[in-house]
Formats: structure tokens, C-alpha cells, sequence
């Protein structure tokens, strides 16, 4: 299955004033789902069903668990989850001080993931690309 792409409008800062400028952007094509994964895993191996979601239910709480603790879930051959923190900048000034809060400078929690280097590597060399329709090239 190819990666599907679009032409999408974008900002050059360092362009011209009056120059239009186009970026090539991946577009999802649809969701590969909790269920649809442990399908395709319950008819390539011999485990039933109900033991491949028991067993992605718990993988998926573990997950949780040890992301909240500060840990990286490594996942072999696939890549690497860990929490992160977006903040704003302070004076270091302010450190000290009994009325500081942290906290009240976060912005952002998310999660970052980070490709396994063969993963990404195979991706890169077996892509195909199809592009779809875009507005710019209407």
C-alpha cells in the first residue's frame, strides 16, 4: 500500500514577498485500529482472539503506568515512547523563591515517539508513494 501525499499551500520565511509556496504532506488514509490489529494478530499466529486483546489490554495499561513513573517504553523494532513537557522560560531568579510553582509554567504534556532505526530505514527504502487530489493543483 502506497503513502499517499497531497500538495498543500505553505510559508517560505526566507522568500520572496508576492511567491506562493507548496509542501509535499502525507494524508491519512484511515485507521488501523485496537481491533483490527489484534485480528490480523489472532490469524497470523495460533492465539485465540480473546487472549491477543487480554494480552494488548494490559500492554496498553502497563504503557500508561510507566509513562506517568518518567520511564521510556521501548518497543523492539518499532521505536520508543516516552513522556514530554512543553514550558515556558524563567528567570532563574524565581527558583528560590517559596511561591514558585513549577507547574504553572508547563504549557504542553504530550508523547514523544522515536522510530527504531531499522523500522525507519525499511520505510524509507520499500515506500511508494500515489499522490492524491489537492486544491492547488485543481
Amino acid at each position: 500500500m502506497p503513502i499517499t501525499y497531497q500538495i498543500v499551500g505553505c510559508s517560505n520565511p526566507r522568500g520572496a514577498e508576492g511567491v506562493d509556496y507548496a509542501t509535499n504532506r502525507a494524508v491519512k488514509t484511515g485507521d488501523y485500529d485496537f481491533k483490527s490489529l489484534a485480528e490480523d494478530i489472532q490469524f497470523a499466529t495460533t492465539v485465540t482472539k480473546a487472549d491477543v486483546v487480554a494480552v494488548l489490554t494490559a500492554a496498553k495499561e502497563f504503557i500508561k503506568t510507566h509513562l506517568l513513573q518518567g520511564q521510556r517504553i521501548v518497543l523492539e523494532e518499532i521505536g520508543a515512547l516516552q513522556a514530554n513537557l512543553q514550558s515556558k522560560c524563567f528567570a532563574q531568579s524565581v527558583i528560590p523563591a517559596e511561591s514558585f510553582d513549577p507547574s504553572s509554567y508547563i504549557k504542553k504534556v504530550g508523547i514523544r515517539f522515536r522510530p527504531e532505526a531499522d523500522l525507519l530505514k525499511y520505510v524509507r527504502t520499500n515506500k511508494t508513494l500515489k499522490r492524491v487530489p489537492s486544491e492547488l493543483l485543481a
